[in-house]
């Protein structure tokens, strides 16, 4: 069954008089950070995964596979004044299977908005912008779960702040990269560091060797 609400925006999105590509934007961000609430739920058990390191070596291979194919998709045309509320969920969708280790967010986002037939530069804007909210709103839950759990050193703040200087600099430059090598149809060349990475890990994991010194 439809929600009433999604009927209404459906309608604004299609009228007559088209909806600033802003405001489309918008309201494309919103309903596709919708589907992260479904794995709220589950947030432990997903996490919980990252303590297999095979079941993420095989997530990292899968993600080489998404980005692998990514490159062979057809070029899409759509922006933010064509691009639908179908298109936003579904991208969505992509990003909340990402929360899993292991797989990429901005490529399988990227591959997804592709699949929907996004232009290559506005799939990987619209990957970025949709980041926003889902970065913050897991940051914060993991604050205060660090909070709760040992409290705030006031004397570590300026580290903090440090990082998260660095984090946004080395952000910064790359999504330039990521949105160049898109546009070039070279965005699969990652694939072949997460298949390195994936098998390389995979067969350490099933060997029993780890990097973690003994206690």
């Amino acid at each position: 069954m439809v929600p009433p609400w999604w009927r209404t925006a459906s309608r604004t999105m299609d009228k007559p008089n088209p909806v600033p590509p802003a405001r489309r934007l918008i309201l494309l961000i919103i309903v596709a950070t919708l589907p992260l609430f479904l794995v709220l739920p589950i947030k432990d058990y997903v996490e919980q995964i990252g303590n297999y390191p095979a079941a993420v070596s095989c997530i990292l291979l899968l993600t080489g596979a998404v980005l692998f194919l990514s490159d062979r998709m057809a070029h899409g045309h759509k922006t933010a004044r064509s691009a639908t509320l179908k298109d936003a969920l579904l991208i969505g969708v992509a990003q909340s299977v990402a929360t899993l280790p292991g797989l990429s967010r901005s490529g399988s986002t990227i591959a997804a908005g592709m699949a929907c037939g996004l232009d290559r530069k506005f799939a990987v804007r619209f990957s970025f912008l949709m980041s926003l909210p889902a970065v913050l709103g897991a940051t914060i839950l993991k604050a205060v779960d660090v909070v709760q759990e040992w409290g705030v050193d006031l004397s570590l703040l300026p580290k903090y702040l440090l990082g998260m200087a660095f984090a946004g600099v080395v952000g910064y430059f790359s999504i330039g990269l990521v949105n160049l090598l898109t546009a070039k149809g070279k965005f699969g060349a990652f694939a072949y560091y997460c298949w390195g990475a994936g098998a390389l890990f995979l067969v350490l994991s099933l060997t029993g060797f780890t990097l973690v010194p003994a206690a």
